[in-house]
């Protein structure tokens, strides 16, 4: 339509002007697309070189590549990448992790697991606490040693021993003597 109305327009104002009418061949009109401008990339640049620092005896060492950090010493390291942060490695005999003040969360799954021995203290209370039940297990036998044992609740009943007396007289039975340090609710 629009070339229509430009050809309609050029024909009248020729017919005004008093100039000769165009020809069969001048009067033709071929559409010609306008030429877009051709988009190209920037060539990426090269890759560049990793950074990497180390120090004066050749011991320590900091690297920054694309694919992540790493920072190294003569019995551990630290890795950064896309797959997560590792702490040590192969090489590494020890970690301390030193805080007046410390917490670990995960949004999923938390393991901690010892090629040999485990141990977990703490200086006043320790809780284990689990929101939907927890376990305890030990494959060749598990203890609980505590100058007081507690089962089920803060406060209970002294359990029946080997040797201890019962009232079996009464449903349900009483323990007459039972254990001072373990109690059950």
């Amino acid at each position: 339509m629009t070339s229509l109305l430009r050809r309609a327009s050029i024909c009248a104002g020729i017919a005004v002007s008093g100039l000769p009418a165009l020809s069969r061949a001048q009067d033709t009109i071929t559409a010609v697309p306008e030429r877009m401008p051709v988009l190209r990339r920037a060539p990426l640049p090269v890759a560049a070189a990793p950074i990497v620092q180390q120090s004066p005896n050749g011991l320590y060492k900091l690297s920054i590549t694309d694919t992540g950090i790493e920072l190294l010493g003569p019995k551990g390291g630290v890795r950064i990448t896309d797959a997560g942060i590792e702490i040590g490695v192969p090489s590494t005999t020890r970690v301390t992790i030193r805080a007046n003040s410390m917490e670990v969360r995960s949004g999923q799954d938390v393991r901690l697991e010892s090629g040999s021995n485990m141990e977990v203290r703490a200086g006043s209370t320790l809780n284990l606490r689990g929101s939907a039940g927890a376990h305890i297990r030990g494959d060749g036998g598990a203890s609980l040693v505590g100058p007081t044992v507690k089962l089920g609740c803060p406060s209970g009943k002294p359990v029946a021993r080997a040797g201890d007396q019962v009232n079996t007289t009464v449903s349900p039975g009483v323990i007459l003597q039972g254990s001072p340090t373990v109690q059950v609710c």
